[in-house]
């Protein structure tokens, strides 16, 4: 029985709801995969079986099976109190706990906390009065269940580590539940950085992207072919199910056209394969920010030559080559009330708080100086070649002198100029800041950039285009509140790129819209 079906039948408690024959409620029961429907009068509702009376007679069908469709299908999300969240052990063990105790103290509850199992917890919250305000289960299994069980009903909200997969997204658009690349049910909670982390006492303190891939596929087996000492590889890791894995074959292996060696230690977390690479002299792992640990991360080497190492603010822009969000997945659909109140604390300033005492990096906003993007000016300096592109960086660089840059940092879906998920939400929370007056008298420099495919002045107009389309929706969503704040928007096309345009994961870097405030 789905968690939906037993909580309603909990509700209702076998009690059924006739419905008169003057009050005659016609509606529409759809299987699940959208082949068979069927239309007649609801004669009955228990919560957990509609009672259907057709020009064949009487029918009955499990909620669970189908899904109701008419003004006249029964509302089943109400009094609603229980909800499940399913999904990567990464977000439910290290973050989902202090959540759910800070938003119990956020409605004034208390907190009764059950393991049901090693990977399955209850927490009921109780208000003043001691009734039941709301119960949730934490179902921890990996980032694949956050979807099956979002799909299947079994759970409200789904925890991954990494992006929804193309399959995904396809399924629950075939099945009439929604788009999960939407930004109503696509919810990013955090953000998080992979890291390859090495013994301390390990001489080697840069890697390129290319030999990692070399190593983990088993093709370099000894670090002396890297710059160590003479000594074998020894190789740690999560298993494939992990969305720390499949992360890391997104952005490592993929591009390379190399797979995972199974001759790796598979570890059941990302601070486990940190504790094993402490005690192994010639370990090599994959973890991430908040696990590291006293293990050492090393710098990463891109295929044009950039030098990235981790950093609050590196990953809050995302320009850490292996910066990775953090989801939260809903969804379309009826939803309980209380369920749908935790998404929306999540955004909170409380939540985010939390997230970074748990050492993840927040959404919150921080700055950066001119002088602090060093090693990307000159990056840019270097590879640029023509006169033209050389002038054009001396005035950009003359115009933020005496600016600061902000962590938000926008980009658009593919091919085209319309923002992300995530810019969407960052562009609200640049307004509230507008409209509380962090920048009154100030200038809102909106900086628009782009690969370096195609023609210089169709790159130039992308990065304008950009940079205008974010000014339009910032001036919207700011109203009639910006005060004194001036809103400049350029773009300076190819220049000052953040990722290797050789590969498509840089190229996507590069299209961007960064904030500075001078």
């Amino acid at each position: 029985m789905s968690n939906i079906t037993s909580v309603l039948a909990i509700l209702s408690a076998g009690i059924w709801l006739a419905v008169s024959t003057a009050n005659a409620q016609v509606i529409t029961l759809r299987s699940m995969d959208r082949s068979f429907a069927m239309t007649g009068t609801l004669s009955a509702f228990d919560g957990e079986t509609y009672q259907l009376e057709t020009s064949i007679g009487p029918i009955s069908l499990s909620v669970s099976k189908v899904i109701c469709e008419g003004d006249e299908c029964p509302d089943l999300m109400a009094n609603v109190k229980e909800f499940t969240i399913a999904g990567s052990p990464t977000i439910g063990m290290e973050i989902m706990p202090a959540l759910i105790e800070a938003y119990a103290f956020e409605v004034g509850g208390e907190l009764q906390v059950e393991a049901v199992s090693d990977m399955k917890i209850r927490y009921t919250i109780l208000d003043k009065a001691g009734e039941v305000y709301a119960g949730i289960t934490l179902d921890m299994g990996d980032s694949d269940l956050a979807f099956s069980a979002l799909e299947t009903r079994d759970a409200y909200i789904g925890m991954s580590s990494r992006p929804v997969n193309e399959g995904e997204r396809n399924r629950f658009l075939r099945f009439n539940r929604g788009d999960l690349t939407n930004s109503a049910q696509e919810h990013i909670l955090a953000l998080d950085g992979l890291v390859v982390v090495v013994n301390p006492r390990n001489p080697v303190r840069t890697l390129s992207l290319d030999q990692i891939s070399d190593i983990f596929a088993g093709n370099i087996r000894n670090w002396r072919e890297v710059g160590g000492r003479d000594a074998s590889i020894n190789v740690y890791r999560r298993d494939g199910k992990s969305g720390t894995t499949q992360v890391f074959e997104s952005l490592v292996m993929a591009p390379t056209r190399r797979v995972l060696s199974d001759a790796a230690s598979i570890l059941g977390t990302n601070a486990a394969v940190a504790d094993a690479v402490v005690k192994d002299p010639n370990g090599i792992g994959i973890s991430d920010v908040v696990d590291q640990q006293n293990a050492k991360a090393l710098s990463l080497r891109s295929v044009c030559g950039q030098v990235s190492t981790p950093s609050e603010f590196s990953i809050k822009t995302e320009e850490y080559p292996m910066s990775r969000r953090m989801f939260l997945y809903t969804a379309s659909g009826p939803m309980p009330e209380k369920a749908s109140e935790f998404i929306d604390f999540m955004a909170s300033d409380t939540a985010q708080s939390i997230l970074e005492q748990a050492g993840y990096v927040s959404q919150s906003v921080a700055t950066a100086s001119l002088n602090d993007q060093g090693r990307r000016l000159a990056h840019a300096l270097i590879s640029e070649r023509d006169r033209a592109s050389l002038a054009l960086l001396q005035e950009m660089v003359a115009g933020l002198l005496d600016a600061e840059r902000l962590s938000l940092t926008f980009r658009f879906k593919s091919g085209s100029v319309t923002p992300d998920n995530r810019a969407l939400v960052d562009i609200e929370r640049l307004a509230e800041m507008v409209r509380r007056g962090d920048f009154d008298g100030k200038r809102l420099l909106i900086i628009g950039f782009a690969d370096n495919i195609g023609a210089i002045n169709e790159n130039q107009r992308l990065s304008q285009a950009r940079a205008e389309s974010i000014r339009d929706v910032l001036v919207e969503a700011v109203g009639t509140d910006a005060g004194n704040v001036q809103f400049t928007p350029i773009g300076y096309g190819k220049l000052s790129p953040i990722g290797c345009n050789e590969t498509e994961d840089g190229r996507n870097t590069n299209r961007r819209v960064e904030i500075w405030v001078r």
